[in-house]
């Protein structure tokens, strides 16, 4: 099977005066394509770490990479840049929307950025915007957006190179419940539907659903995967 994202026995150290601080610590995972993983753990517990070596933003100090099945642990920093722009979504804590473009003219831009902003490509932008309930706001820019919208269009945009591997940070930090059980189960939806394989860094165990499945860090450490 190929998975969207293998870790094996990755471990991540930084120097710290006379020794070393272990952020991972020899942690092995697989995530299928249409899974939908959360992570948790308390702070300083490795969970940014592992986002940024899977997002490939970070090189593990030893173990290997392996994204839809290639072996990535010793990509060049320009390929690292290409793996990311066609195979991997980010949606941060914060959705670093531009503001002076409407919530359409988000997902155009990774479009032109990518060198291809055809009909096709603004008929996806505008599927995407659909799917994330954005239709009637496509023309607005942030500032008339509300907190909720502004992150279903950064996740609409994080899904326009149609990633294989989807990693999400923190997506209800700045949500109340009601409207962080709507983005939680709006991502659901989206790694079913998209046949991403979905990380998601949370903090908010109460916005997940029983059924998902969740992996907490301790000191750098994978436990063991539960259900929330």
């Amino acid at each position: 099977m190929t998975y969207a994202l293998e870790l094996e026995r990755v471990s991540v150290e930084f120097p710290d005066g006379d020794g070393v601080v272990k952020a991972l610590d020899d942690v092995s995972m697989t995530i299928d394509r249409g899974a939908f993983v959360a992570v948790t753990g308390p702070s300083g517990s490795g969970k940014s770490t592992l986002l940024a070596v899977a997002g490939l933003l970070l090189r593990p100090t030893s173990g290997r990479v392996m994204l839809a099945g290639q072996d990535v642990t010793g990509s060049s920093r320009s390929r690292s840049t290409d793996l990311r722009r066609e195979r991997i979504g980010f949606v941060f804590q914060q959705p670093h929307l531009i503001g002076s473009l409407t919530a359409m003219e988000q997902l155009e831009m990774v479009a032109r950025l990518s060198g291809d902003l055809s009909a096709q490509m603004r008929e996806r932008a505008m599927h995407l915007l659909e799917s994330v309930g954005l239709e009637a706001v496509a023309n607005r820019r942030p500032a008339a957006m509300s907190g909720g919208q502004r992150q279903r269009a950064g996740i609409a945009r994080a899904l326009m190179n149609d990633p294989q591997l989807l990693l999400v940070d923190e997506p209800t930090s700045a949500l109340d419940h009601e409207r962080g059980v709507e983005v939680i189960d709006l991502l659901r939806g989206i790694t079913k539907d998209q046949g991403t394989g979905t990380i998601v860094v949370t903090h908010d165990l109460a916005t997940l659903g029983e059924q998902d499945e969740v992996v907490r860090l301790a000191d750098g450490r994978m436990q063991e995967p539960v259900f929330a």
